[in-house]
Formats: structure tokens, C-alpha cells, sequence
């Protein structure tokens, strides 16, 4: 059916233009949503699809064609010597980040949430450490936690005239990344944090504090359940983000001291031997986790929401 809009000087309807219709009330909400559509389609859908359809091919670069194998390269990858111990040392240090990141980002919140003086200037500083670059980050914490002459060392030893520390060795790495990965990242769970704290309802602290309710429990039993949904949200984003982890492995041991993560496999796997049907099967192990992951918090997040029981 053809669309016209006013009529011409001559009397004769005028066709409506393309630019007319888009613009329109009735298709401008789609003028909006296609071009994410196809961002999403051509920049996410199609990369993973591609690499669920090299799940299930052999296929080296330059030395051979791609070649049908089925489940081949899923049983190779989970009888991998390293692919389950990968996977321990991701999952341990999503934990160890999630308990710093929560527990001192809460502290620092429940500072921030009060009036004082230099706040401004304080909070902008505290927004540093995200816009670093993680890679740029973790080699000057490499540096920083370097044994034989990096700062922290010199400071246990020369004026704490304490031992050195070995950070990058076998015993302390693991907690060496948690500790500079929880430090860039802090600053995101304080934010979110300080924001719920500034719009929780000032009545119902104001009736703890009449009826003689101490901190430790107006916090325990009003803070903790109102900022609920926050907190999974930030469990949420964060676990999404520490299953990717690499920057900060790249940058001080590249995998090894008993660090290395699965996205640390998945990168060795196809840039140092080329084989991009097991590497395409680590990732999609990989976001499958995390989407099971994802799940169960987006549940938990409903509930603390009150939208299911």
C-alpha cells in the first residue's frame, strides 16, 4: 500500500520519502535498534557462531585444510594436563578478587558516603586506577613487586627490616594478581557502592537510630539487604570480567608460577601453537561456564529485586 504525506501545490498527494518513514512515530523505535542489531550480529553473534563451527574441525594455519574431526577437539581440550588447573586458578582468583574488591570497596564506600573535607579532590584520585591500562598496570606492578630491588621489597627490607618477599614465585603469584587486579578495580565496586548508599531512604536509619539500634546492626539488617542488588550486580560484572583474565598475567608471569588462567590457555593454544579448532573449543567452554555462571547471579539478582520468589 502506498504512503503518501500532504499534498503538492497541484493538488496531488506527495509520496512520503524514505527519511519521512524512518523518522516516523511508527518505525523510529526500530531506526534506532537495527544499527545495534547489526553491530552485535557482525561484531559478536558471527565471531561465535565461526568459532563453534572450528569446535568441531581440526584446522592449523598454513600447514593443513580444515578437516572434520567431531568431538575430537572437546575430549582433547578436558583431558588437557593444564585445561582443569587452568581453570582452578581462574575460578581462585575470581573468588580472592570478589572477597577484596567487596569487602575493602564497601569500607572505602561507607567512608565516601559521609561529608568531609577534600572529598572531590579524593574520590577523582580513586578513579586512577581504572583508567590505567591493565597491561600498562600490571608491568609496573611487576616492577613494583620486582625481589631484588622493586619498592615493596625495599620497604619490607630496609625499613620494616623485614625479609624479602619472592611476589612472582610459586607461593605468592596467585596472590600477587589478585592483589594488583583487586587494586584497578576497587575503585568501580566503591562508585557503584557509594551510589546506592547516597539513595537508600534516610527514614528507616533515623527509626534504627531511635530505637537504639547500634552501626554493626543497622548495618547488618538495613544497609547490607537495600544494597543486595547492587552487590550481585557487581558479583555479576566482575565474574564476567575476571573469566577473560589475561592483562595482568601477560604482563608479569605470563602464565607461569602456577597462574596461568583459561583465557591464558586459549591464547597459548592459538598464537603459539596455532590450533585454532582446541582454542575455539576453550572459548566456547569458557563462555558457556560463564553464561551458566551469569545465570544463577541474574537469579539471584531477581530475587533480591523481589520480581520472583
Amino acid at each position: 500500500m502506498t504512503t503518501y504525506a500532504a499534498t503538492t501545490e497541484t493538488g496531488m498527494p506527495r509520496r512520503k520519502s524514505f527519511w519521512d518513514i524512518i523518522l516516523s512515530e511508527r518505525y523510529f523505535k526500530w531506526t534506532l535498534i537495527v544499527p545495534l542489531l547489526i553491530t552485535l550480529a557482525a561484531f559478536m553473534l558471527y565471531p561465535t557462531f565461526y568459532s563453534l563451527y572450528y569446535v568441531f574441525m581440526r584446522f592449523v594455519p598454513l600447514k593443513e585444510a580444515s578437516v572434520f574431526v567431531g568431538l575430537d577437539n572437546l575430549r582433547f581440550v578436558l583431558h588437557h594436563p593444564h585445561f582443569l588447573g587452568d581453570m582452578a586458578n581462574t575460578f581462585a582468583v575470581l573468588v580472592g578478587c570478589l572477597i577484596v574488591e567487596l569487602v575493602l570497596g564497601m569500607l572505602i564506600a561507607l567512608l565516601f558516603s559521609r561529608e568531609f573535607r577534600g572529598q572531590n579532590l579524593i574520590r577523582g584520585l580513586c578513579l586512577l586506577p581504572l583508567l590505567m591500562s591493565p597491561l600498562i598496570m600490571s608491568m609496573v606492578w611487576g616492577y613494583l613487586l620486582q625481589f631484588d630491588y622493586g619498592f615493596m621489597n625495599q620497604i619490607l627490607s630496609k625499613v620494616l627490616q623485614l625479609p624479602k618477599v619472592v611476589w612472582w614465585g610459586p607461593t605468592m603469584a596467585k596472590v600477587s594478581v589478585i592483589l594488583l587486579t583487586s587494586w584497578q578495580w576497587t575503585p568501580f565496586t566503591v562508585f557503584v557502592l557509594v551510589a546506592g548508599l547516597r539513595s537508600l531512604p534516610k527514614d528507616a536509619f533515623e527509626a534504627a537510630r531511635v530505637d537504639g539500634a547500634g552501626a554493626w546492626y543497622t548495618f547488618r539488617r538495613l544497609t547490607l539487604p537495600m544494597l543486595s542488588p547492587l552487590i550481585v550486580i557487581i558479583v555479576m560484572l566482575r565474574s564476567m570480567w575476571l573469566m577473560r583474565l589475561f592483562d595482568p598475567l601477560y604482563g608479569t608471569t605470563r602464565g607461569g608460577a602456577g597462574t596461568e588462567s583459561v583465557d591464558y590457555l586459549l591464547y597459548r593454544t592459538a598464537f603459539s601453537y596455532f590450533d585454532i579448532g582446541q582454542a575455539c573449543t576453550i572459548a566456547i567452554i569458557a563462555l558457556f561456564l560463564t553464561l551458566i555462571f551469569s545465570f544463577i547471579l541474574y537469579r539471584q539478582l531477581m530475587h533480591a529485586l523481589g520480581v520472583i520468589k
